[in-house]
């Protein structure tokens, strides 16, 4: 799988109801739609660079329930091998994530239940070692245990695999024996600041290289990214792209960003990481101007990205 990805991942199904504003504490108001989708940090990144023309491999959990069966079909039908590494936990449930948006401004508030993705293990990434070694970059999230992250990382180092971790949701003390063996850290300004109690963006990316990253990229939002390599320390700002339309809804949109940047880790290693991260930003923008996760993602052959890719 010489050039492909293996991600580590969280699943989780994603329910989501959709309101004029967020409701205040014990109120109850009128929502105005409801959906079911496909979501997870690590499972969007997978899907989303799957659609882009990776080969992804994916190693996770799921509950042997209705949304785990519904799960791994929707992953066959992205392309994603799900054969060898997709486990199924008995007697638990799927990962559970109840979102809400506020119609207005697309922004939301997510609960998360993990489910089965608790019972992702370091053994459960040791048997995947092979395809880990036959890969270009290993990918993983904070949504799942510390030490399952770690073993992966161990052996993307140890095969010489490059090794990203978009270090999400926020965690306040994320073990050094993960952050030294990553090659690419991937944060939001929130997670960045936690993670190194900084008060601000740029001092906390200089800190996390410090603690032992490669490469730290800090996204923005609305205002783009900054990028920094351990070799130079310059903090190089990357703008945000101007929108073509209504933001709808946000969900997803980090994930979108960091499963672009690994495709073209993989599929074009030889371009600047700063023009990866231009792209990226240009590809996670396209997703907030339409309802949903996964379902948000582009694929690619559409034809408005192609000069992207």
């Amino acid at each position: 799988m010489s050039g492909g990805v293996v991600f580590i991942s969280s699943i989780f199904r994603d329910l989501v109801a959709v309101s004029p504003r967020f409701p205040k504490p014990g109120e109850t108001i009128l929502g105005t739609d409801f959906f079911m989708g496909f979501g997870g940090k690590g499972a969007n990144q997978c899907v989303m660079a799957a659609r882009l023309g990776a080969e992804t491999v994916i190693v996770g959990k799921v509950g042997d329930d209705e949304h785990g069966v519904a799960y791994r079909q929707n992953l066959e039908l992205q392309g994603i091998e799900c054969s060898r590494h997709l486990g199924i936990v008995q007697g638990t449930s799927t990962g559970i994530a109840t979102i809400l948006v506020e119609g207005d401004t697309g922004e939301n508030q997510i609960v998360i239940v993990p489910g089965a993705n608790q019972r992702l293990l370091p053994e459960d990434v040791e048997k995947a070692e092979q395809d880990i070694k036959d890969s270009s970059v290993i990918v993983s999230v904070l949504e799942i245990d510390f030490p399952t992250v770690e073993v992966a990382f161990r052996l993307g180092r140890l095969h010489g695999v490059k090794t990203v971790l978009n270090a999400a949701p926020a965690r306040r003390e994320v073990p050094l024996d993960i952050l030294r063996n990553v090659d690419i850290l991937i944060v939001n300004q929130t997670e960045a600041e936690m993670m190194t109690g900084m008060r601000n963006v740029e001092d906390s990316v200089l800190k996390l290289l410090d603690m032992g990253c490669g490469t730290v990229i800090a996204t923005l939002g609305s205002e783009g990214a900054i990028v920094v390599e351990g070799k130079s320390r310059k903090i190089i700002r990357v703008a945000a792209p101007k929108l073509e339309g209504p933001v709808v809804d946000t969900t997803g949109a980090g994930d979108a960003f960091v499963g672009s940047l690994v495709y073209f880790l993989a599929g074009k290693p030889d371009m600047d990481i700063v023009e990866m991260v231009r792209r990226s930003c240009l590809l996670a923008s396209n997703t907030v101007m339409k309802k949903g996760t996964q379902s948000s993602y582009p694929v690619k052959g559409d034809p408005s990205i192609q000069h992207l890719l």
